[in-house]
């Protein structure tokens, strides 16, 4: 029955696990955000303090572990954006001073410019399989399947009154889009 078809196999044989665990994790991801782009026009705060997270794993892994990690000192200074962001947010009274305001939209703009840096660190971490598959190719075809992904959840996102009805985003516990059907429209 399963003979021929490489999906019912598996894909053990082509040494492809690596290719779909990494197109998986990264269009689950990229669904999630860009969804809530096309819903709500902006990145939810826990997608933020995501990033925030991952640097500060980081950060701290090269400075506990670095006799067994080398890196060079320039290389942490793309997680430190994130990490202040926070520590401003938790440390600055509110609302902001003038002061205040300007460095947080300084870090702001900071975080989302190092984001593709920390990102490709964090792929590298998590996902050193992507970089060991073989051929250019390959490679492209897990970014072109995250990018039709997002592009698909963004689009969705947008269109969500087509889809969802605004009670399916309050059962989520979720604000509703500002366009979502109501129930007795769809």
């Amino acid at each position: 029955m399963t003979d021929g078809d490489d999906l019912l196999r598996g894909t053990a044989e082509q040494k492809l696990g690596g290719f779909y665990a990494i197109a998986f994790g990264a269009s689950l991801w990229a669904w999630d955000v860009a969804f809530a782009l096309g819903t709500h026009q902006t990145i939810y705060y826990y997608r933020r303090q995501e990033l925030f997270v991952l640097s500060l794993v980081v950060l701290l892994s090269a400075l506990l572990l670095r006799r067994r990690l080398h890196t060079h000192s320039w290389v942490l200074l793309f997680f430190l954006p994130p990490i202040a962001f926070l520590l401003l947010r938790l440390g600055a009274p509110q609302p902001l001073g003038a002061v205040a305001e300007i460095a947080y939209r300084i870090l702001n703009v900071a975080s989302l410019a190092v984001a593709p840096f920390v990102a490709a660190v964090i792929v590298q971490l998590l996902a050193p399989n992507y970089f060991t598959l073989s051929g250019w190719r390959i490679k492209l075809t897990v970014v072109a399947i995250v990018a039709i992904v997002a592009l698909t959840g963004f689009l969705v996102g947008h269109f969500n009154y087509r889809f969802v009805t605004c009670e399916d985003f309050v059962v989520a516990g979720e604000n509703p889009a500002p366009n979502c059907a109501d129930g007795a429209k769809r």
